[in-house]
């Protein structure tokens, strides 16, 4: 069979000759004394009991983080590594809680957290919520959808009664569209994302051509495994561990439960192993530590001797998603946005500054 006649494994372009290859960032080992990205749980809570979603099958107390808790999180990013990208959310709807998350984002500014991204389910845009949504600091806004129709995101989101269905996000996002030019220049990145899978894929084309036409970034990317809480969907996923890479879940990314728990990954939904916590120690701390010699097992190819939830997960193959942009300028700052603080090997950036691709991160 012809090397271009075989999947793409994702991640993995193709050279001139039609061979797959792995991009110079999963080539090689880099080493931050501080995570690139922080993923903070603010709260476990949901309004929707998605299909392919770990949180539906999530066993742990779904609770709300402490606010002291956040601004000790937040203020030793700001102090160790201002341009981390702070994700006030995991395994839960973070805008349940109101203007207490905006409060927090806006601490979480002040202190020196310079890189912020907030992903909600889009059920909570309204017209009491955009005007903090876009003055409060976020620098990018993910609104993950994954649906066009009204049927389908029935199918694949169905939520709580008081979370609206499909009308409920659209009529959200146009109230948020209109309001952006009140605000100025430096409202929020706009992105909405589309997880692929058999129920939802006959509608990625429309989704993206609607969305572009809107004028905002539009993400699609493969449905997650959650380390096997829920089966994948996408074909292209390999489950052959002689082709497997180092994941870039666990060598770049940190993620914190409501209740201070360092786990594995942004994958570990129900924290099946834990690292440390940040009530009792720093982060740093905890990052150069155990999860330091995971990434080194990662590295060197070590597969087998992590621990259990990472050694069959296929996941590490779907931290990077295709972004589509609907003109030049919001492709520029969106991947300058991107680009911001983050480490690059010296070939990767020659790669960048001769027009090589950049893929979102999460």
């Amino acid at each position: 069979m012809a090397a271009d006649a075989l999947p793409l494994r994702v991640g993995h372009r193709r050279d001139e000759k039609g061979r797959s290859f792995a991009p110079k960032r999963e080539q090689g080992y880099f080493h931050t004394e501080f995570p690139q990205q922080l993923i903070i749980e603010t709260t476990a809570a949901c309004n929707q009991l998605c299909v392919f979603c770990g949180h539906t099958y999530m066993d742990r107390p779904k609770k709300t983080m402490a606010r002291a808790l956040f601004e000790r999180i937040a203020s030793e990013s700001g102090r160790e590594s201002p341009y981390t990208e702070i994700w006030p959310t995991f395994m839960g709807e973070a805008m349940l809680l109101g203007d207490r998350l905006f409060d927090m984002i806006e601490f979480a500014r002040e202190t020196g957290c310079g890189k912020i991204t907030l992903n909600t389910n889009g059920t909570r845009i309204n017209r009491k919520t955009i005007p903090r949504i876009l003055t409060c600091g976020i620098n990018r806004l993910i609104i993950s959808c994954d649906a066009h129709t009204p049927a389908t995101h029935a199918r694949v989101r169905p939520g709580l009664k008081s979370a609206g269905g499909l009308d409920v996000i659209y009529r959200g996002m146009d109230l948020l569209l209109e309001s952006i030019g009140q605000f100025g220049s430096e409202v929020p990145l706009i992105e909405m994302q589309f997880s692929i899978f058999e129920e939802n894929e006959h509608e990625t084309e429309a989704f993206i051509k609607h969305w572009l036409g809107r004028n905002v970034v539009v993400k699609v990317r493969p449905k997650l495994h959650w380390s096997g809480s829920v089966e994948g969907g996408d074909s292209r996923i390999i489950t052959d561990s002689n082709l497997r890479l180092p994941c870039l879940w666990s060598l770049d990314t940190c993620a914190i439960h409501w209740n201070g728990n360092v786990v594995m990954c942004a994958i570990d939904c129900d924290g099946k192993y834990v690292a440390g916590n940040v009530e009792s120690q720093p982060l740093k701390e905890i990052w150069n530590g155990p999860l330091k010699w995971m990434r080194e097992l990662q590295m060197r190819r070590r597969f087998m001797e992590l621990p259990e939830i990472c050694r069959k997960c296929p996941d590490w193959q779907v931290k990077r998603a295709h972004a589509y942009f609907p003109d030049a300028a919001t492709q520029e700052r969106y991947e300058t946005y991107i680009r911001q603080g983050r480490v690059f090997f010296q070939e990767h950036n020659s790669s960048l500054a001769a027009g090589g691709e950049v893929s979102p991160q999460v």
